[in-house]
């Protein structure tokens, strides 16, 4: 299935009815040229949408600020993830 969108108008438009975000998260329009034309892309600002999901209240209980221990049913000691290594 190819996806794709005959103008700029089109997308924002999609954009808009399907991003419930889009006020806090606003988009940005760029333009990249190649070798024949110069084409327009979107795009947000990455430090916007990081402190959108640190605010979440869905990940709160997710969200690792230290290191943890993690172990196994028999005591001893394993890495799930990045944040139960030791540094």
């Amino acid at each position: 299935m190819t996806v794709g969108y005959t103008s700029m108008h089109t997308l924002k438009n999609h954009l808009q009815f399907w991003d419930s975000h889009c006020s806090y998260l606003q988009w940005f329009e760029g333009q990249v040229e190649d070798s024949k034309r110069t084409l327009p892309f979107l795009y947000r600002n990455v430090q916007d949408c990081i402190r959108y999901i640190l605010r979440q209240i869905a990940y709160l209980d997710d969200l690792v600020y230290t290191p943890q221990g993690e172990f196994n049913p028999n005591g001893e000691r394993i890495h799930v993830e990045m944040h139960t290594a030791d540094w």
